[in-house]
């Protein structure tokens, strides 16, 4: 299938981005339900984020179809976060604004500030001893 215009840029941000990508995948039918409660939460977290290297993409898959079977999305909402090109940590369903800001946040660098700055503190991963 031919690649449209948004399954293209999107290949082009996560190839080219230096920081993480978080991705939300949506349609048009989920959007007026728990995708735009999602949506939602990325928008504020894209703001409060603002300046970091984060980058945040809403994906419809009404336009980009061929997405779906490319990234495996059997559940919407669903949001898949990329690091250097390649998948790190998917996420299905409704995700709390919290573990969406620690997902993206536990991949930049000064993370610490950022989190002082936001107030999205997370959880620092247990050590082994």
């Amino acid at each position: 299938m031919e690649s449209n215009l948004q399954t293209r840029r999107l290949e082009e941000i996560i190839s080219n981005s230096t920081g993480p990508v978080l991705v939300s995948f949506y349609n048009e039918t989920c959007e007026g339900g728990v995708c735009g409660v999602q949506n939602a939460y990325l928008d504020k977290l894209a703001h409060d984020l603002h300046g970091a290297t984060a980058r945040f993409e809403k994906i419809d898959l009404d336009q980009s179809p061929e997405l779906v079977g490319k990234y495996q999305i059997t559940t919407l909402p669903s949001a898949l976060l990329f690091v250097d090109g390649e998948i790190h940590t998917r996420l299905s369903g409704l995700t709390d604004p919290g573990v969406l800001a620690c997902t993206v946040l536990q991949q930049v660098e000064d993370s610490g500030a950022l989190m002082a700055s936001t107030g999205h503190l997370c959880p620092m991963p247990q050590v082994a001893a």
